[in-house]
């Protein structure tokens, strides 16, 4: 496992080391904040770990953090963040009163995403539109999960959590657009999307799935 975790860190090293080096200019950097709501949800073999069909699933999970971007180019630029994120679902079933109920589960994770940036410009007739695409991998690391169901209700064998590992590695994906520039900021909104790329359960195929808005305010010139 240990191996595993070093093989990921020097990756995303040399995510960032390869534009860093082939950059003709030198770098800057500029930070900010970030905060986000997001549907999230868990995905793969649902069915095998509720042990029976979902009715419902999916819940609202939040995020927020600090982030530094480094300018390789105008072209080009990396990203670092430090970000809280909710992750998690629910499962709906008809209980034994034939009404709805419900089992939540609720992952907090801190999550360091290492991204890679391109910006780019849309022409069309109305102007041209600013927009940047970012993609990358994300590590998490859990500090705290709960179960919550209606003990009134609940199912004969509830879940459990005992199975889910105690870290997440994703793939993230996100497009972001200026709305508004000033002399020292600018504030950007982002559309971005997160999934597992490995189980995150020890014996049942899962995987997070996270999608959503975000709001980034970005110090220049720092």
């Amino acid at each position: 496992m240990h191996r595993f975790n070093i093989t990921v860190f020097c990756f995303l090293l040399l995510l960032i080391a390869i534009p860093y080096h082939s950059a003709a200019q030198r770098i800057s950097f500029e930070g900010g904040i970030l905060t986000g709501i997001y549907g999230v949800d868990i995905s793969g073999n649902k069915e095998g770990f509720w042990n029976d069909e979902y009715d419902k699933s999916g819940i609202l999970g939040f995020s927020a953090g600090p982030f530094v971007k480094c300018i390789f180019n105008p072209e080009t630029y990396g990203v670092l963040e430090l970000r809280y994120i909710r992750k998690g679902t629910t499962y709906g079933y008809i209980n034994k009163y034939f009404t709805q109920s419900f089992e939540t589960i609720k992952f907090d994770c801190i999550e360091v995403p290492v991204l890679y940036g391109v910006n780019s410009v849309l022409h069309s007739k109305g102007g041209d539109i600013n927009f940047s695409i970012e993609t990358g991998f994300a590590f998490s690391k859990l500090f705290s999960s709960r179960l919550k169901y209606d003990a009134l209700t609940r199912r004969e064998t509830p879940a459990s959590l005992s199975g889910f590992k105690n870290y997440d590695i994703s793939w993230v994906a996100q497009v972001k657009l200026p709305y508004r520039t000033g002399k020292k900021h600018t504030i950007l909104l982002g559309i971005r999307m997160e999934r597992s790329i490995v189980s995150i359960h020890k014996e049942v195929k899962l995987f997070n799935f996270d999608y959503g808005f975000e709001l980034n305010y970005l110090f220049k010139n720092l």
